[in-house]
């Protein structure tokens, strides 16, 4: 528990918040209205629009922060505790926050391209007039692509920088690398890349495929992806780390072991 205490911990602990609280607000505003349309939440949903852009420019803002601060340990190991003070972290925390609440304010608010319920789509959309639509192409779209790929390409070249010292350091102390070594290296840049893939899936989908669907139902799956993109990342993570997935067996294995010995036992 203690590495969550430290900046990288902060960081991730802040991702994982707003994953959680995305998934609460389709979880308690969107899918009422998709059982049951009232008028009046209809009518404000434009405001829990605002909340869930907001909490989307944070994750994808603190995705980014994550690779950097990987990027900095294994590029400038000698600034890296003053970059990434405990301290200095929850002020850049709190920047992308406050940033990104002013910046979806003024968009989605003040501009008036509203996010709001679509009782077509059953989902979020933004308001279809030439001005928004424009502007939420430049806004969402190339914005928060480009930081995907953005935080795709650090993670890439951290993945890279940190195999080659690795390997440097192995070759020098004459050792070979073990394959657990070599796949764990693997393991992270498939990682990086399923991630990078999520979310820029998530881009794609709402506002290339979904324009060109008719069935509602698909629309509404197909354009909400963007919401749940960072949120299957454990999944991800699961998926590509061979280690995680035994801890998780072993786990498993020792629990059914326990309860079965009990129901012997009684």
């Amino acid at each position: 528990m203690s590495s969550m205490n430290s900046s990288f911990g902060v960081i991730t602990k802040n991702q994982a918040i707003c994953n959680a609280g995305m998934s609460l607000l389709f979880l308690v505003y969107i899918f009422p209205l998709q059982i049951s349309p009232m008028k009046f939440f209809i009518k404000y949903s434009h405001i829990i629009g605002v909340i869930a852009m907001t909490i989307y420019e944070i994750s994808n803002l603190s995705h980014f922060l994550i690779a950097f601060n990987r990027f900095c340990a294994v590029f400038l190991p000698s600034y890296y505790e003053k970059l990434f003070t405990l301290f200095g972290t929850k002020v850049m925390r709190n920047v992308i926050w406050v940033a990104s609440a002013i910046w979806c304010l003024v968009l989605y608010e003040l501009i008036g391209c509203h996010f709001s319920y679509d009782a077509e789509s059953w989902s979020l959309a933004f308001l279809a007039t030439p001005k928004c639509t424009q502007l939420t192409w430049y806004s969402d779209f190339t914005f928060n692509t480009s930081l995907v790929v953005m935080t795709l390409v650090t993670n890439l070249l951290t993945a890279f920088q940190a195999g080659r010292k690795s390997r440097m350091l192995m070759n020098a102390a004459g050792i070979k690398m073990s394959k657990r070594q070599r796949q764990r290296e693997l393991n992270f840049i498939k990682q990086t890349f399923l991630q990078g893939l999520s979310v820029f899936t998530g881009q794609i989908t709402y506002y290339v495929i979904a324009p060109l669907l008719e069935n509602p139902v698909i629309i509404f799956i197909v354009g909400s992806l963007w919401a749940f993109m960072h949120s299957i990342e454990g999944g991800i993570i699961l998926a590509s780390n061979q280690e995680m997935r035994s801890v998780f067996k072993t786990r498993k294995q020792s629990t059914t072991s326990v309860f079965i010995s009990s129901v012997s036992m009684g």
